[in-house]
């Protein structure tokens, strides 16, 4: 039986890939959107740090937008950023202009949330965590960068973006949902020896109880439903 429900999800895998979200850097940027039409983005921009969030003077916004993913209503999503700038031991830097925001956009594009870091220091090479969560309802977003108040004077470079998902149908707690997960619930559906953590995820959909319903969950994420 556990096998031929591991070969059915993994089958639906084939078709209709995994829930991961997506990480930006040089060796990963794949359908990441960047609104400068001046830059293309690829590996030789970003190690050179031209992927600038600001605001020109002509009013031109310049973000970095993920692509499409998959989540799961009431996910935490912890951003890691590596924020880059040259500009700040200039005369005309202003600390409180960088702001970095990370905005959470439904697949319509519309803006749902946003969370935003305001840095009372910075330097060169800056570290940012930010966290969003999802709403509930939602199962299909994007995540927008932007440092809408910096000018030219006080904008940086996003080099990395490393994002990590609290997702609850991530029962093994590896940053993604797929077969794996499904392979952990049958083990504890089917009594097997499994670790405190697991177990207290593995109640997917909350109702108490750890049943073949919350494989149906997680293939529901999953599937993108």
């Amino acid at each position: 039986m556990k096998r031929s429900i591991i070969a059915i999800v993994a089958m639906m895998l084939s078709l209709a890939g995994k829930a991961q979200l997506p990480q930006f850097s040089p060796s990963s940027f794949a359908d990441w959107i960047y609104t400068n039409p001046a830059t293309e983005l690829n590996a030789d921009n970003i190690l050179d740090e031209r992927i600038l969030l600001y605001t020109t003077s002509t009013g031109l916004q310049q973000v970095l937008i993920s692509p499409l993913f998959n989540c799961y209503p009431t996910d935490v999503i912890d951003m890691q950023i590596t924020w880059i700038t040259d500009q700040w031991q200039n005369d005309g830097f202003v600390t409180s202009k960088v702001a970095l925001t990370a905005a959470l956009l439904n697949d319509a594009g519309v803006t749902v949330d946003s969370v935003t870091y305001n840095p009372t220091s910075v330097s060169r090479t800056n570290r940012v965590n930010l966290s969003i969560t999802v709403p509930r309802g939602m199962t299909r977003a994007r995540l927008r960068f932007a440092s809408w108040k910096a000018d030219v004077n006080s904008c940086g470079a996003v080099k990395k973006i490393v994002m990590v998902s609290d997702l609850k149908a991530d029962v093994n707690h590896d940053g993604e949902v797929n077969v794996n997960d499904v392979n952990v619930l049958i083990d504890v559906i089917q009594g097997g020896n499994v670790a405190e953590q697991i177990l207290s995820r593995a109640d997917v959909n909350q109702d108490g109880e750890i049943t073949v319903n919350d494989i149906n969950s997680v293939i529901d994420v999953i599937l993108g439903h």
